[in-house]
């Protein structure tokens, strides 16, 4: 009988993604966008009204007020976050910008038609829609929530870098892939709602030596790419799993990187 490998914990996986973190080039990326293509194509005026959906603990949100803070001066920031550690954290680093935001709260509640009241000119969604179950309603809910030429931002996973591994070897690892959800998959949704769009790719990658030479930080990563605790995991699998991450990648310097590009919904409301 098959022993399939089980999901991380909250706590296991938060310790993944900080791993994570420091092998992708996708945050830099990330940042660079939002400083030279979407602030100065928003069209903010002094004041601008924020809503963060899946904050997390906060790291996107705190790049984007760092750098709305020169051309805005009156920001107003609501996150919407279920989990409890994630928003204390959050709540720690605010305090440091506290001198820039007019206003700032966090509701400790999945994301969902009724939860947020109010209007916003800025609404992102980051890396959160893979644990919405009802995707389509919540991007519906969001548009319906933007002011008259507000913008809703969704950054995504493509169907690139890690999502091929987890399409190829997570069912074999887990023994389902109901995680997967890539902008593929999103951009059907999108469409089905007739939502005015446009789309953009962030050319990043990790730098996955770790999971290539088997140490203990590429164990660490490869759970984060399949989501699962790897302990007593089927070491042939393991050692393919590794072989196809090696063999995707460019190598320099010794080091093997694995493409890895994210995704760009930006979907405006009409004035």
């Amino acid at each position: 009988m098959t022993q399939y490998c089980r999901d991380l914990t909250n706590e296991e996986y938060a310790s993944c993604f900080d791993l994570f973190k420091t092998i992708s080039t996708e945050w830099d990326a990330l940042s660079n966008w939002l400083k030279h293509v979407c602030i100065p194509g928003l069209g903010l005026g002094d004041s601008v009204d924020i809503l963060s959906i899946g904050s997390g603990r906060g790291d996107f949100d705190i790049t984007l007020i760092g750098l709305l803070a020169d051309s805005c001066p009156q920001i107003m920031y609501t996150a919407v976050d279920p989990n409890y550690e994630h928003n204390r954290i959050f709540s720690k680093k605010i305090r440091n910008f506290r001198p820039i935001i007019d206003s700032f709260r966090i509701i400790p509640e999945p994301f969902g038609a009724g939860t947020v009241g109010g209007s916003f000119d800025l609404i992102h969604l980051t890396h959160c829609l893979y644990y919405i179950p009802d995707r389509k309603s919540a991007i519906r809910s969001a548009y319906e929530m933007l002011k008259p030429g507000g913008s809703l931002l969704i950054f995504h996973q493509t169907a690139l870098g890690v999502n091929e591994v987890q399409r190829l070897f997570m069912g074999r690892v887990k023994g389902d892939e109901k995680e997967m959800f890539s902008a593929h998959d999103l951009l059907g949704i999108i469409e089905s709602l007739g939502l005015p769009f446009t789309f953009d790719i962030l050319i990043s990658d990790l730098d996955v030596t770790d999971i290539v030479k088997d140490t203990p930080k590429g164990r660490q990563l490869l759970e984060f790419f399949l989501e699962a605790k790897l302990d007593g995991a089927d070491e042939a699998l393991l050692s393919e799993i590794r072989g196809y991450v090696a063999d995707n990648c460019r190598v320099e310097d010794g080091r093997y990187f694995f493409f890895h590009p994210g995704s760009i919904f930006w979907i405006t409301k009409e004035s």
